[in-house]
């Protein structure tokens, strides 16, 4: 009995386990999406795998700033060129959140700078929520 307990108990433990990779490996593929969007200035893609408040919030604050076209061109080409790499997914212990860290790389910089991403969970669907 006590032999069946232990299987039904580290089968439980796989069981769980295995749920939380699953999270993990959608909640980093949503931040990636959200990430190569970003960085390729791909507006639509990137509202795609945002909170509705998030993708309204980005725009919003897009149409405030008006910048020279010069200005534009030249922060459009440094965005081409920064590259980004997850370093880690944290899914807090009631699955309703998750915070992605990762780094970027930007042209003229000696080190990656840090960075992270909210994201909301409900089910199987992650959003992003906010960039920190």
């Amino acid at each position: 009995m006590k032999r069946i307990a232990i299987m039904t108990a580290a089968a439980l433990c796989l069981l769980v386990q295995g749920a939380c990779n699953r999270t993990a490996s959608r909640v980093e593929a949503v931040a990636e999406t959200f990430l190569k969007a970003y960085y390729a200035d791909d507006k639509a893609a990137m509202a795609a795998v945002c909170t509705p408040a998030f993708a309204a919030w980005m725009q919003e604050n897009e149409s405030q700033v008006v910048l020279p076209e010069k200005t534009e061109r030249i922060i459009k080409e440094a965005l081409s060129r920064t590259s980004f790499k997850i370093v880690s997914v944290e899914v807090d212990e009631k699955g309703a959140s998750a915070r992605v860290r990762y780094e970027i790389k930007v042209p003229y910089l000696d080190k990656p700078v840090p960075k992270a991403l909210k994201l909301q969970l409900e089910g199987r669907t992650a959003l992003v929520d906010g960039i920190e």
